[in-house]
């Protein structure tokens, strides 16, 4: 992983071209085999030059011949082995005068980071000025054109559409007047031609750049939102909202469409393609409409930003055929049996990144319910009765935690209400649920027809003599096909009101027993 983060800077990391670290131990093989062909088919060249290989012509054509085939083979295994060259530009401007955004700086962190883990060459720029952009995406052009491979471009910031054409705002802009814009701002067309340029298999633009324009009053043909652009061969471009709308900065750390495209595009083995359509399904969603996320694809090849796993493919559950899914009319609890096991990763939608990966396996089972190796007990339902440390129990729910009310059909609707102790104190909850609607969900384990289930509640908790209360909010996906949560979303309020957890935990892989 190579990530630089700049501040007023534009260096491009890596900018000499150099291969990104992931891939160097086998580049040097390569290099180190391409070494000894061209060597072996020199010595062979010299031969046939010389005459010392024989004299007649035949002889020499065939030396010739060998060595021309030992070149184009060596070249051509190094050609299909060596890793792809991936490079990001990611730039994140919010300290707009007069027009401050929070996230945008946030915003660029996280996907940087991303990026970074997914093998790419990046550099982030924050609250960048208009020099330092215009250097970033010249360096950024220059990497491009010398190495190939895939292209990524992310920005997030203020955005706006003068005369059709699509322009990014420097924090120091200065813009009063619409014929100022294309003077004091970054004309996208700009990073579409260095692109196009380079002529890489991939590139990639996105722009989370549609939020709402500060210039509206003072630009009398600047529209809201961004217009539509052409994508050039090779080339797909993901706007946060639908051309000519705005998009929300969102109430967390990161956007509304930065926090989904997070958590989409680190999905093991995901096409591109999927990424944003989960994404576009999220963002809509949760907007209530509002806000609709847009794409123009002219990709001719496959991307991936992590490929999958193994383990993932352990059980090929949850895969739909193509097409209009299945109607879901009901869910059964899931049928878990002693040795099954399944594993799963705790995402921070703060942060955007994955605070813990586990993994669950049954190891008893009977008609009252399952408990697993990590000592938790849930009923035939899989509402948490019990959690253990060392023997030891550290949360206990009376009754079980009632957040799954099988079999499960679309609209129905219940109020579950339980008391959690622990050591510390003990916390009364009352949510309720409904099933609401059919969705199809990708996760690392796979794509899912399932049921997602809302509840909304709150808590009154007792904590070392002091008490207080706060509200929680759950989302699950409940599979048709097993019954499993394979994603489930918490958000939960403190006592003050400030929301204080957001998290999100999906399906990495499942295991039967005896697999």
């Amino acid at each position: 992983m190579s990530v630089a983060v700049q501040r007023g800077s534009s260096r491009l990391a890596g900018a000499a071209g150099a291969p990104a670290r992931r891939g160097a131990p086998l580049a040097g093989r390569l290099g180190a085999l391409l070494i000894e062909g061209v060597q072996a088919a020199s010595r062979v060249l010299l031969r046939c030059a010389s005459g010392r290989g024989g004299d007649a012509a035949p002889r020499r054509r065939a030396g010739w011949l060998h060595a021309v085939g030992l070149l184009l083979a060596v070249m051509t295994m190094a050609a299909q082995a060596a890793p792809e060259q991936r490079i990001a530009l990611v730039i994140g401007n919010g300290r707009y005068a007069g027009a401050a955004l929070a996230n945008p700086a946030n915003d660029a962190r996280a996907i940087g980071k991303a990026l970074g883990e997914a093998g790419f060459k990046v550099t982030v720029l924050e609250n960048a000025g208009i020099k330092d952009m215009n250097q970033a995406i010249r360096e950024f052009g220059d990497a491009l054109a010398r190495g190939g491979g895939v292209g990524l471009f992310f920005f997030a910031g203020h955005g706006v559409q003068v005369k059709g054409r699509n322009y990014l705002i420097p924090v120091d802009s200065g813009v009063q007047r619409e014929d100022e814009v294309p003077y004091a701002s970054i004309d996208t067309n700009l990073v579409l031609d260095k692109m196009e340029t380079a002529a890489n298999r991939v590139n990639i633009l996105i722009l989370d750049a549609c939020r709402n324009n500060p210039f509206a009053r003072s630009l009398r043909a600047a529209g809201g939102g961004l217009v539509q652009m052409d994508a050039p061969a090779g080339t797909l471009i993901a706007f946060s909202t639908a051309p000519g709308s705005v998009a929300s900065d969102g109430e967390g750390q990161n956007s509304v469409y930065t926090q989904f495209l997070l958590q989409a595009m680190r999905v093991p083995g995901a096409r591109i393609e999927d990424v944003f359509k989960s994404v576009r399904t999220q963002v809509r969603q949760s907007t209530g409409g509002k806000q609709i996320p847009w794409e123009n694809t002219a990709l001719e090849g496959d991307f991936v930003f992590f490929p999958k796993a193994p383990e993932a493919v352990a059980r090929q559950i949850g895969q739909p055929a193509p097409g209009q899914a299945p109607v879901i009319r009901e869910i059964a609890a899931p049928q878990l049996k002693v040795g099954d096991s399944y594993r799963a990763q705790l995402i921070d939608l703060f942060s955007g990144s994955v605070v813990k990966t586990y993994t669950k396996r049954v190891v008893a089972a009977d008609r009252h319910g399952w408990r697993f190796a990590d000592g938790s007990e849930y009923d035939r339902s899989f509402n948490l009765l019990r959690e253990t440390q060392d023997g030891k129990p550290t949360v206990e729910w009376q009754p079980a935690r009632p957040n799954y009310a099988f079999p499960l059909t679309p609209g129905k609707a219940w109020r579950a209400a339980g008391v959690r102790t622990w050591e510390e104190g003990r916390s009364e909850v009352t949510v309720d649920f409904k099933a609401v609607r059919q969705e199809r969900v990708l996760v690392p384990a796979g794509i899912f027809d399932t049921l997602r289930v809302e509840g909304t509640g709150g808590y009154k908790s007792t904590v070392g003599g002091a008490s207080g209360s706060g509200t929680v909010t759950h989302r699950y996906w409940i599979a048709a096909d097993s019954g499993l949560a394979v994603a489930y979303e918490y958000e939960e309020t403190n006592w003050k009101g400030k929301l204080a957890k957001k998290q999100r935990t999906e399906l990495l892989s499942f295991k039967p027993a005896g697999q």
